[in-house]
């Protein structure tokens, strides 16, 4: 019995093929169907990157997708969401790599950049600190926490240990509000004022506080309470 080569292998061949001559000319879902076809070698990609750009809109709204959203999807398992998740740490890391260590951080405008690289795809609030020298300098991103949807349990203390142990003069505060709304809590207020409090007995600046919600942003300096 002779078997029917797919169809969809020649189809991937001839979109390679585009690829390689031009690629800015490839549609949307032909981008997409490829990408999905290095997770799902051995099926028609198409239906799938069509379905998604449907429902998202575009590449960057899809990394965002919760896995529970996918899922609900006909044809995604875990496969495709683990190598969405690889994708998603790969943008991120793609956007942080001109900020190296010793990076001076400038702006808000800086931070900002650094803090969208990796809390714009989250769905749970988490709390991180970027930890600076005397010369505003990079010396670590860490994260400190995680949480739920709306909060993210922080001990201002662990904050200031991690700043001792990296020898840290600065610190900038940074968490994400995955509603999409960036305007601080009270809480947020309160923990800010805790930790700056604390911070001022152990002689470590704390430079700005930065909620990250989609495209949009909250910074406490600019906005007059540092």
């Amino acid at each position: 019995m002779i078997k029917t080569r797919p169809h969809y292998i020649g189809h991937r061949k001839r979109l390679r093929q585009r690829l390689d001559n031009d690629p800015s000319q490839l549609h949307d879902y032909e981008i997409l169907e490829l990408v999905l076809g290095y997770a799902l070698p051995r099926k028609d990609t198409k239906p799938l990157a069509k379905t998604l750009l449907s429902r998202y809109g575009n590449f960057k709204e899809i990394l965002a997708a919760k896995p529970k959203d996918l899922e609900s999807i006909d044809g995604i398992g875990q496969g495709i969401i683990s190598f969405l998740k690889l994708w998603q740490e790969f943008w991120t890391r793609t956007q942080q790599a001109g900020l190296i260590p010793k990076t001076v951080l400038s702006s808000p405008d800086n931070v900002v950049a650094l803090a969208r690289s990796r809390l714009q795809f989250k769905d749970i609030e988490e709390f991180w600190t970027i930890l600076v020298d005397n010369k505003n300098r990079l010396i670590s991103f860490e994260r400190i926490c995680t949480g739920t949807v709306d909060q993210a349990p922080v001990f201002p203390r662990e904050i200031m240990t991690k700043a001792l142990d990296l020898r840290a003069s600065g610190v900038i505060l940074v968490h994400n509000h995955p509603g999409g709304d960036p305007d601080p809590s009270m809480q947020d207020r309160e923990l800010t004022s805790r930790i700056k409090n604390l911070s001022s007995e152990m002689g470590i600046r704390v430079l700005d506080h930065i909620i990250i919600a989609g495209e949009k942003y909250f910074s406490f300096q600019e906005q007059g309470y540092m």
